[in-house]
């Protein structure tokens, strides 16, 4: 099956291998070891690291975050850097195991900031692990080779961090895994197993055995050769042998991943005999027993319930068969976080046997779920699509921005050597300029006397050109002013002296008619215009003496004589019928000459011009 081969292969796809230590026994013991109150300081590091490693490859994050912040804490009581990036390293993988991208590129922020100066290549080893996870997981082959290879020599020539290089090489082992490269990957996963070996972590040394069997099983696929085949079972058998020989110190997990494995291999590429096939079912049982007690193993178990349904199948037993196959479609429809890679292959193999079993109708219906799942898995696949996406083009601003600050370190590096060398070249040059200054200093002297002295004489005779410049032009303006005030009082007055021959030539007018006349009336009319008007000159004339020369410059067009006189009307606050009275004309006229001098202050129809004289001059 398919299927199977894929749910194998999953150590090489996006993160580490999810080693799930799921023996309560063995975590129980590193609990009650930790409450012990004579442990030393190392013996915490280590259980802390090993409970933090314990939870989150069983996806048992919160806990997992709670040893881990007790690490950073106690490293930081004890200043232990090594410590701290350990701890911080396993927060940013957990990060980069939930997809949260961004909030790993955080974390590798806060790394390189804590060691920016620190020359400890275990301690820069661990950052650039953690750099490459990142890569790695954003499907960045190529940066995660570079990054890996960065550390990897240096960190090899450390006696101790056996567990370390083993999953640095192992990174290795994927990238080429990745890429088909059977040879390379077949190599790099013998050197993790071969550090796994010297770590003396039996966990780790299964993990490493079923890494390395993957790789042969990328070989055996190109070759075809039975040589390689039996290499192949040899290595998955060995770790299955590990896991029965050390049973308190291989997890659960591990011992069924190592059995499904073997299982795999031995249904999809040995010749099947009936002892193998007893051998087989064993194994199979054995992995469903052992996945019930172990969480988030569900793929597991519903492996194993595939290959079972598959030996169902060739013996022609499909009622057993479509039992095991339905037990592995509910099995793994209770995983949180479903997949679909796996629901879309079991619901195929029922469709497929109830074909055969000429049940139409439940073929038809789980192929409409392999239709659905498909549908979801390519949703879900867009949606970490896009979130590798995102994180690839902020990884790529935050490269482009260190870039540009190395460059900027270059350029000041450059420059202090330029500023160093031309400080050289200005003492140099100032002590032969300092000789030929004490030779010259008597002449120098001599002559700064005399042209001191032809300055003051230049400067005082220039004072006096520009205060007689100065005077001559504070007269001119005062002449200017003094001509526009009379210019403005012989306006006022011209338009007083209009004003009563209108009133005059009234009068003559009412008498010749016979017309009564109210003289009183008139008089105490005129006497108010006149006060108006005296009050209104004055206040023209010495608090606005520009009130005339005001209007002309904020007129769009020239402004004869009479559209002065209007002006003049109108600021003194007169409405149409009394200008209509003085002028002599009708209102209608007053009306339009109103229009035309808001055309020429560029108004509105709607602006008043008594505002707006009063405006220009408040």
């Amino acid at each position: 099956m398919k299927y199977i081969l894929k749910l194998i292969l999953c150590f090489i796809n996006l993160t580490i291998a999810q080693i799930c230590w799921s023996q309560n026994t063995y975590v129980d013991s590193l609990k009650n070891e930790l409450n012990n109150t004579n442990l030393s300081t190392k013996a915490k590091f280590s259980l802390y690291n090993q409970l933090s490693e314990i939870s989150r490859t069983s996806d048992q994050y919160k806990d997992a975050n709670s040893y881990i912040d007790k690490q950073i804490a106690l490293a930081k009581k004890e200043n232990n850097t090594l410590e701290l990036v350990k701890a911080t390293v396993q927060k940013g993988i957990i990060y980069e195991n939930q997809q949260m991208y961004n909030e790993a590129q955080s974390i590798l922020d806060q790394l390189y900031a804590l060691t920016i100066e620190n020359k400890d290549p275990i301690v820069n080893s661990y950052v650039q692990y953690l750099q490459a996870y990142h890569y790695f997981n954003l499907n960045e082959y190529e940066k995660a080779l570079k990054t890996i290879q960065s550390f990897l020599p240096e960190l090899e020539k450390t006696p101790e961090e056996f567990t370390l290089k083993s999953k640095a090489n192992y990174f290795l082992y994927g990238i080429h895994a990745n890429w088909n490269d059977a040879k390379n990957s077949i190599l790099y996963a013998q050197k993790s197993l071969k550090f796994a070996e010297a770590s003396g972590d039996k966990n780790l040394l299964v993990t490493a055995y079923a890494n390395l069997g993957v790789a042969e099983s990328l070989k055996y696929l190109e070759s075809k050769s039975p040589k390689d085949l039996e290499i192949l079972i040899a290595t998955s058998k060995k770790a299955v042998e590990i896991s029965q020989k050390y049973p308190n110190q291989v997890s659960k997990y591990n011992y069924a991943i190592a059995l499904l494995n073997l299982t795999d291999y031995q249904a999809n590429f040995s010749v099947q005999s009936s002892q193998i096939k007893e051998e087989m079912k064993q194994n199979c049982f054995k992995i469903i027993e052992l996945s019930k007690n172990i969480p988030n193993a569900q793929n597991v178990s519903s492996g194993a319930l595939g290959i079972l349904s598959k030996l169902a199948i060739e013996e022609n037993n499909l009622d057993v068969a479509e039992k095991y196959l339905l037990d592995a479609n509910d099995i793994l429809l209770t995983q949180n976080k479903k997949d679909y890679y796996a629901l879309i292959s079991i619901a195929t193999e029922l469709a497929n046997l109830y074909d055969r079993k000429q049940n139409f109708q439940q073929a038809f219906e789980f192929q409409k779920k392999v239709t659905e799942y498909s549908n979801l898995l390519y949703d879900q696949g867009q949606a970490e699509t896009s979130k590798k996406l995102e994180a690839q083009f902020q990884g790529k601003e935050k490269d482009l921005e260190l870039k540009s600050l190395t460059e900027k370190a270059e350029n000041i590096k450059k420059e202090r050597i330029l500023y160093i060398f031309l400080g050289i070249i200005g003492f140099v040059g100032t002590f032969f300029m300092f000789r030929s200054y004490h030779f010259k200093l008597r002449y120098s002297v001599g002559r700064e006397k005399q042209l001191n002295a032809e300055k003051k004489e230049t400067a005082i005779e220039l004072k006096f050109k520009e205060e007689e410049q100065a005077r001559l032009q504070a007269e001119q303006e005062l002449m200017t002013l003094q001509q526009q005030k009379l210019q403005d009082e012989m306006l006022a007055s011209q338009l007083h002296l209009d004003h009563k021959n209108q009133v005059l030539q009234s009068l003559k007018e009412k008498i010749s008619t016979d017309s009564p006349i109210n003289l009183k009336q008139i008089l105490k009319e005129e006497s108010l215009m006149d006060n108006n008007f005296e009050k209104t000159q004055f206040i023209i004339q010495e608090t606005h003496p520009n009130f005339f020369k005001n209007l002309s410059e904020h007129s769009k067009q020239k402004l004869t004589p009479l559209d002065l006189k209007y002006c003049s009307y109108i600021y003194l606050g007169m409405d149409t019928k009394q200008i209509a009275t003085i002028l002599n004309v009708e209102p209608k006229s007053v009306r339009m000459t109103k229009y035309r001098l808001k055309q020429k202050f560029d108004l509105k129809k709607e602006d008043e011009l008594y505002t707006f004289f009063h405006q220009i001059i408040a």
